[in-house]
């Protein structure tokens, strides 16, 4: 049996682990990065990933740090034919990469050279993309930009949002790993180099990057909410007050002659706000400090009014 390291640590990496497990190719270690404090009490959590290896029986080896001499030793001494990388988070360098007899293999959530990066699956539902996919690429020191061993499409509907996207494509890209070993192990697939063309960014994401932009059209903000929903959360402001909003959809593409992001109208179940183009319906979305409500029972606990404007912190 070939000698797998798996390197991972969110839910994104949790199928591809879980299908390495069932076959030829189970991981001899796991590396993920160390516990973070976690929920109210900020206790020190295991990644998914960790979690996942343990209940397996699988050694596992936690490092944020893949460029001291220890881990370069450590991982040698698994004498490992494949290193199979899904949603670190780490650059590996050279002499890591080196270490494998056979290949590097990344797992990574777009249609390659696109979205080349930390948040592919966002950017390409705030980009209003009707479809995306996962690659298969031999790692190199430059990020995502390695060769590219095997592809597959995914549709994106115009109504989900990156969580429900980011499901679809992990379990998609589990299968993807192991055609990718399979073939790699029977017929020996050499990986073809990226485009030169086509290529786009998909950098690490902030909670500033949620805040809606008003000013863009209706379609543009819609994108823009499922984009950045579940994290790093689609958000705005009302009289200073933090508005996280979970899920909408354009209400009209005519220009309702009001400035953007000013309330049309908030009754009812209602909450029609104006866009740079066009009026967005909002249908859920959350108080600072209260749980998430329909537009109607968000009302009911939150004042709200038709004139008022959503926009940035005061």
């Amino acid at each position: 049996m070939p000698a797998v390291v798996f390197f991972g640590s969110p839910d994104f990496a949790l199928p591809a682990l879980e299908a390495l497990i069932h076959t030829e190719y189970r991981p001899v270690l796991v590396v993920t990065q160390p516990d973070r404090p976690s929920g109210r009490g900020m206790a020190a959590t295991p990644t998914p990933v960790n979690r996942r290896a343990g209940e397996a029986g699988i050694a596992v080896r936690t490092t944020g740090d893949l460029r001291n001499d220890e881990m370069t030793e450590y991982l040698q001494s698994f004498k490992p034919d494949f290193f199979v990388v899904v949603a670190f988070g780490k650059i590996f360098p050279g002499r890591i990469l080196g270490i494998p007899s056979r290949e590097c293999i990344n797992v990574h959530a777009s249609l390659l050279p696109a979205y080349r990066g930390a948040s592919p699956v966002n950017m390409a539902v705030v980009g209003g993309d009707s479809f995306t996919g996962v690659s298969t690429i031999r790692m190199t020191e430059k990020l995502d930009a390695g060769p590219v061993f095997m592809q597959d499409v995914e549709p994106i509907d115009p109504m989900e949002d990156a969580g429900s996207l980011s499901g679809r494509l992990a379990r998609r890209g589990a299968g993807l790993l192991l055609r990718t070993l399979r073939a790699i192990d029977d017929e020996g697939l050499v990986p073809l180099d990226q485009p030169g063309e086509g290529i786009s960014s998909a950098p690490l994401l902030r909670k500033k990057d949620g805040l809606v932009p008003w000013h863009k059209t209706v379609f543009k903000v819609h994108d823009h909410i499922r984009g950045m929903n579940p994290w790093p959360g689609s958000h705005t402001y009302v009289r200073g007050k933090y508005i996280k909003i979970y899920k909408a959809q354009p209400a009209g593409t005519i220009s309702s002659g009001r400035a953007p992001g000013e309330v049309i109208a908030a009754d009812g179940d209602d909450i029609l706000v104006a866009c740079g183009a066009g009026t967005i319906r909002i249908n859920k979305l959350q108080a600072e400090g209260k749980k998430p409500h329909d537009a109607g029972d968000f009302l009911r606990g939150f004042e709200l009014g038709a004139g008022e404007r959503f926009g940035e912190m005061e």
